[in-house]
């Protein structure tokens, strides 16, 4: 009898996955991301960049705060590990100062300690539709982290903040 085993071994840093549960909001409810009532917002004013949901927030022209965050561990074997989302920047505010701002950050889910704020963008970045971002986040690699969007406003004039399509993709 002869036999032929022609097994091949996975090749390191092939496999590629993609971290983040509900990336483009499209189940229409934040899980398992965790947001500010009426972040999560399918209406037809704005369009999402893909599907029918997104993450939309401030644009009240009022103070206020907006948050939209998740957890997600980067295994300790990942070979990459990048951040990427859409973002549409409009603001009805003129002014030459930053007032309404929007912070990308990272922190460390065990110790609560920032790790990282990875974007800061205000009503002074205005964009005409959506423009990719992206972000390595290997440095987190063996680590439980909160990805968090902050936003907040001043009491006029509005500034939306509308975020789609995040994933944090990896290989191992």
């Amino acid at each position: 009898v002869t036999v032929a085993v022609a097994n091949t071994a996975p090749v390191a840093c092939s496999t590629p996955s993609q971290l983040i549960a509900n990336p483009g909001f499209e189940t229409g409810t934040a899980a398992p991301w965790v947001s500010s009532a009426g972040v999560i917002d399918n209406s037809s004013s704005v369009p999402a960049h893909t599907g029918s949901w997104k993450a939309w927030l401030n644009g009240y022209g009022t103070t206020h705060t907006d948050d939209l965050y998740q957890q997600v561990t980067i295994p300790v074997d990942a070979c990459s590990a990048t951040l990427s989302y859409w973002l549409w920047l409009t603001s009805s505010d003129t002014s030459k100062t930053a007032v309404d701002k929007l912070t990308v950050t990272i922190s460390d889910v065990a110790t609560g300690k920032t790790l990282a704020t990875l974007a800061s963008y205000s009503n002074l970045n205005k964009t005409a539709s959506y423009v990719a971002k992206s972000f390595n986040l290997l440095a987190y690699k063996g680590k439980t982290i909160k990805l968090l969007f902050h936003g907040t406003e001043n009491k006029s004039l509005p500034t939306n903040f509308i975020v789609d399509d995040v994933n944090i993709d990896i290989t191992r």
